[in-house]
C-alpha cells in the first residue's frame, strides 16, 4: 500500500472510530495499515501513534505478535516525550506477552525520560511500566516504594488514565499485604473517578475490582452484580480484558459455592486458553479448578503437562506466587507429593502474604493456606495445623470470609481419593498399551507385563513365583503338585518329550511363515516357541537332566523379580505416578502379590474387552 499523509490520517481515523465502536479486529487492522503507510513516508509521529494504538488492543496473557516490533521501530526513531511513551508501551507489550525481563531496560528509560520532561502524567505512565517489571516475590519493598511515589505523582494530576493506574496499583499491593482498609479506600477512589468522568473504561476497572472485593468478603450476590456491570462497561469501552474479568469472577463465585457444573465449564475454558496461549498462570488455575470440580485425574494430568518438570524454573515475575501456590495446592490434592514438597519449600519464605491475580482482578488466597495444604499432604500434621491457624487469622484480619471458614477448623482435609483408571493391556502384534486411560502409550511387549497383568487382576491374592511363571507360560496350576514339599521333578519325561517335539514343529512352521512373510503368524508362533523353550529351560539342568522343584522355585523367583522390575521401570517412563504405585504395591519374591493402596486407588484395565 503506497503511503501518503492523507492515507495515513484516514487510516488512523478509521482505526479510532472502529475502536470506539467496539470493533477491535477492524481497529487493529487499520492501525497496522496506518503504521505501514506512515513508515513508507517516514512520518515518525504517525508511526508512534499507530504503534500505541496497536498496543492498546493487546490483552494480557496473549502473544504480542508484531506489536513490540512496531513499538521498537517507532521508539528508535523518536525523541523526548514520544520516545518515553513508546518505551513505557514496550514494557507493557513484553509483560502482557509473558516476557517481562525484556522490558526492564525500557522501564528504566521511561522513568528517566519522564523525569527529564517534568511531566507528572508521563511520569505516572512510566512508573506504571516500572511496577510491571518489579513484581517478583522478592520485590515487595520496591513495589511499595514505587506505588508510594506513584500516589504522590498523581496527587495534582488531572489525567484520568494516570489517576486510575495509581489507584489500581495501590489496590494490588494492598491485597498482597492483606490491608482491607486500603483496599476499600482505593475502591472508593475508583468509583468516584468513574462517576466524575463518565468513562466506561474507568467504570470497567472499578466494577471489576469491586467484584473481586465482594468475593473476598463472601457477598456473592454483589459479586455477580459487579461482574455483570464490569462486562457491560468493558464491552462499551472495547476493553481487551473484559472476557478475562468475566471468567475470573465467575470461577471465583463457583469455587465458593461449590458449583461443580460451572467449575467444569470454567476449568475447560481456562485450560483451553492457558494451553493454546502457552500461559502457565492460566493453565495452573485450570488445574486447580478441575480439582474443585472433582476431576482429580484430569487436574493431575494437566498439572504435569504444565509444570511436571518442577517449579524451580518458574520465572520469578508477577505470576510467580500465583503459579507456585496453585501448582502446590493441586499437587497436594492429586498425590504429586514431590511437587507439593517443592512448592512448600519455595512458598515458605513468603508466608503472611495475599496472592492477587491479574492486578487484583481476583484474590487467590493466602500463602499460609497453601502451605497448610502442602504440609497436610506430606503428613506433617503439626505444621499443617500451624499454617492453617495462621491462614485463618490473616483471613479474619482481611475480612476474607470463605478463607476464614476454610482454615478455622485447622488443616484442610485432603480430598477423598478419586479412583483413577489405569491401562496395562495387550494390543496384539507384540505391542501393549500403558498409561492412564485416555493418555496411553503404545510400547513394545515385555514378559514382565504379563506377570503384572496376572497380579493386577487378583488384588490381595498371593501367587508363588513358580505358579506365576507357569500361568504366564500358559500352564496354570502345573507347578502346584509337590510345591509344598519342595520335592519331585517339575514335569515328567513324557511332557518334556512332547514340548521338544512341538518346538521342532514350530521351527518348521516359522520357516514356512517367513517364506510367506506372514508377520502375524510369525509373532504368534515365536511367542509359543519362546514359552516352550522357557519351560524346557526351567525343567532341565546340565545335560538335559530334569530339575527338581526346589531349584525351579528359586529360578522362577529370580526371573519373575527381574522381569517385573524391568516392566515397572518401563511403566515409570510412560507415567511416573503409575510407576511409583506399582513399585510400592507389587511384592515379588518366592510369593508375589498386588496390594492396592487405598490412598491411590486405581481400576486397572488389563483386557481388550
Amino acid at each position: 500500500m503506497a503511503g501518503s499523509p492523507e492515507l495515513t490520517r484516514d487510516l488512523l481515523r478509521r482505526a479510532k472510530a472502529a475502536r470506539a465502536g467496539g470493533d477491535v479486529g477492524v481497529a487493529h487492522a487499520a492501525f497496522a495499515q496506518a503504521y505501514d503507510a506512515a513508515r513508507q513516508i517516514r512520518n515518525v509521529e504517525a508511526m508512534g501513534e499507530a504503534a500505541l494504538g496497536l498496543a492498546a488492543d493487546h490483552s494480557f496473557g496473549t502473544h504480542p505478535g508484531r506489536v513490540p516490533a512496531f513499538l521498537f521501530e517507532a521508539y528508535s526513531s523518536s525523541e523526548g516525550v514520544a520516545r518515553t511513551r513508546l518505551a513505557a508501551a514496550l514494557v507493557r507489550a513484553w509483560v502482557f506477552g509473558g516476557s517481562p525481563e525484556r522490558g526492564v531496560e525500557f522501564a528504566a528509560e521511561a522513568v528517566a525520560g519522564a523525569e527529564v520532561a517534568g511531566n507528572p502524567a508521563l511520569l505516572a505512565e512510566a512508573l506504571d511500566a516500572q511496577l510491571l517489571v518489579h513484581w517478583g516475590p522478592d520485590d515487595l519493598a520496591e513495589r511499595f516504594r514505587i506505588t508510594s511515589r506513584l500516589e504522590d505523582t498523581v496527587a495534582h494530576v488531572a489525567d484520568v488514565e494516570a489517576r486510575m493506574t495509581a489507584h489500581l496499583w495501590r489496590l494490588t499491593t494492598a491485597v498482597e499485604g492483606l490491608d482491607m482498609p486500603t483496599v476499600r479506600r482505593q475502591l472508593r477512589a475508583l468509583d468516584r473517578l468513574a462517576d466524575e468522568t463518565g468513562s466506561a473504561r474507568v467504570r470497567f476497572f472499578a466494577e471489576a475490582r469491586k467484584g473481586m472485593q465482594a468475593t473476598v468478603v463472601g457477598d456473592l450476590d454483589a459479586a455477580r452484580v459487579h461482574r455483570d456491570l464490569a462486562v457491560r462497561a468493558g464491552s462499551e469501552a472495547a476493553e481487551p480484558d473484559t472476557l478475562a474479568i468475566n471468567r475470573a469472577l465467575t470461577a471465583a463465585i463457583a469455587r465458593q459455592e461449590g458449583d461443580t457444573e460451572v467449575l467444569t465449564t470454567e476449568a475447560q475454558l481456562f485450560e483451553d486458553f492457558g494451553t493454546s496461549e502457552g500461559y502457565v498462570a492460566v493453565a495452573v488455575e485450570a488445574a486447580a479448578l478441575w480439582v474443585a470440580a472433582g476431576r482429580i485425574e484430569h487436574a493431575r494430568s494437566l498439572l504435569l503437562q504444565v509444570v511436571g518438570g518442577g517449579l524451580a524454573s518458574v520465572r520469578r515475575d508477577m505470576d510467580w506466587a500465583l503459579i507456585v501456590a496453585r501448582a502446590t495446592e493441586t499437587a497436594a490434592k492429586t498425590g504429586e507429593l514431590d511437587l507439593a514438597a517443592e512448592g512448600y519449600a519455595l512458598l515458605e519464605p513468603y508466608a503472611g502474604r495475599g496472592i492477587p491475580n491479574g492486578g487484583a482482578a481476583a484474590f487467590d488466597g493466602i500463602v499460609d493456606g497453601f502451605l497448610s495444604e502442602a504440609a497436610a499432604a506430606q503428613g506433617q500434621h503439626s505444621d499443617a495445623a500451624r499454617w492453617a491457624r495462621n491462614a485463618a487469622s490473616l483471613a479474619e484480619r482481611f475480612g476474607a470470609a470463605w478463607w476464614v471458614d476454610r482454615f478455622s477448623g485447622g488443616a484442610v482435609a485432603a480430598l477423598p481419593a478419586q479412583r483413577g483408571i489405569a491401562v496395562l493391556q495387550p494390543a496384539g502384534g507384540g505391542v501393549w498399551f500403558v498409561g492412564l486411560d485416555g493418555l496411553t502409550v503404545a510400547v513394545r511387549e515385555m514378559k514382565g507385563f504379563q506377570y503384572l497383568r496376572v497380579l493386577l487382576r487378583q488384588p490381595g491374592v498371593e501367587i508363588s513365583a513358580l505358579d506365576l511363571s507357569d500361568w504366564v507360560a500358559g500352564h496354570p496350576g502345573r507347578g502346584v503338585d509337590g510345591a509344598a514339599t519342595g520335592t519331585g521333578e517339575i514335569i515328567d519325561r513324557q511332557a518334556l518329550a512332547a514340548y521338544r517335539a512341538r518346538i521342532t514343529e514350530l521351527d518348521a512352521e516359522l520357516a514356512e511363515s517367513r517364506d510367506w512373510a506372514d508377520s502375524g503368524r510369525i509373532t504368534g508362533l515365536s511367542r509359543e516357541r519362546d514359552a516352550l523353550l522357557d519351560e524346557v529351560a526351567a525343567a532341565t539342568g546340565m545335560g538335559g537332566r530334569l530339575r527338581q522343584r526346589g531349584a525351579a522355585t528359586e529360578r522362577a523367583r529370580v526371573a519373575v523379580r527381574k522381569a517385573v522390575a524391568a516392566a515397572i521401570d518401563r511403566v515409570t517412563e510412560v507415567d511416573a505416578t503409575l510407576g511409583r504405585v506399582l513399585r510400592d504395591c507389587i511384592q515379588t519374591g518366592s510369593v508375589c502379590r498386588y496390594e492396592p493402596d487405598p490412598a491411590r486407588p486405581f481400576t486397572w484395565v488389563t483386557d481388550n474387552e
